[in-house]
Formats: structure tokens, sequence, C-alpha cells
């Protein structure tokens, strides 16, 4: 797999994200996949497929809308990518949700394998509600 095809995987992994399109993203992913997100938000740790993409439309009830990213960078090596880029996911109730994102992603047999979520874990609390101290981790 070259790296204009990891691209191409990682664009349209993340879009669904943002769709909350879970099939589509489990299609775009391995059965072994993890995706760890940074402490200090509710949603931080290691996550495999399963609970992941069951968790992520609880995470995106209170939106009024998609997550909107825009790419600024994207840059690999062999089985590795990585994203930054900019989201905004408005909410029902006026607020936006507009975080930097720093993913990086590694690929297996043209899917993605892991992935690991850096972002703002304060905007998240603003947004989201802070975590308990057992979910911090």
């Amino acid at each position: 797999m070259d790296r204009k095809q990891q691209e191409d995987v990682a664009r349209a992994f993340l879009d669904a994200l943002g769709r909350c399109d879970t099939e589509t993203m489990s299609d775009l992913s391995t059965e072994d996949m993890t995706w760890w997100i940074m402490p200090g938000n509710k949603f931080s740790g290691l996550h495999a497929k399963d609970s992941y993409l069951k968790n992520l439309p609880e995470l995106l009830k209170n939106a009024s809308g998609p997550l909107k990213l825009v790419y600024h960078e994207i840059t690999g090596e062999n089985d590795r990518l990585a994203v930054v880029a900019k989201g905004d996911l408005p909410m029902k109730d006026g607020r936006h949700y507009r975080n930097d994102y720093h993913f990086l992603l590694r690929f297996r047999d043209g899917k993605i394998a892991s992935g690991k979520e850096f972002t703002d874990s304060l905007h998240i609390n603003e947004i989201f509600g802070a975590p308990d101290r057992s979910d911090a981790a």
C-alpha cells in the first residue's frame, strides 16, 4: 500500500468518524484495530475496535451535525501516517466543539490497524464534561 492509498483510507475513515458512520469505519479497519485517545478526558484510553465503534454514537448524541475535519498536514513513512486536522462539531445547545487533532495511524493489509488521537482534553471537558478520576487514564 503506497502513501496515497494510506491517505485515501485515512481521509475516508476520519470523514466517516465525523458522520458517525461506524459501518464504513469498520470496513476500513482491521478486525483487531485499537484506538488510543490521550489522557485527560472521559474518552481517554486504549479502545478495542468493537467498543470504540459501539460508543461513538453516544459520544455524538448531543451534536446537531457532523464533525467536519479540515486536514492541514499529512505525512507518512512505511506503515505509519500522521494527520494534523482541525475539527468543528456543532452542538444542539448552540456551542461548537472546535479542536485540533493529531492522528497517528498504522496500516496493515490496506486497512487501519491502530490509531492514536492527540487533542485538547481541556476543550473536550468543556464541551462533554470532565471525566471521573478513574476515567482520566
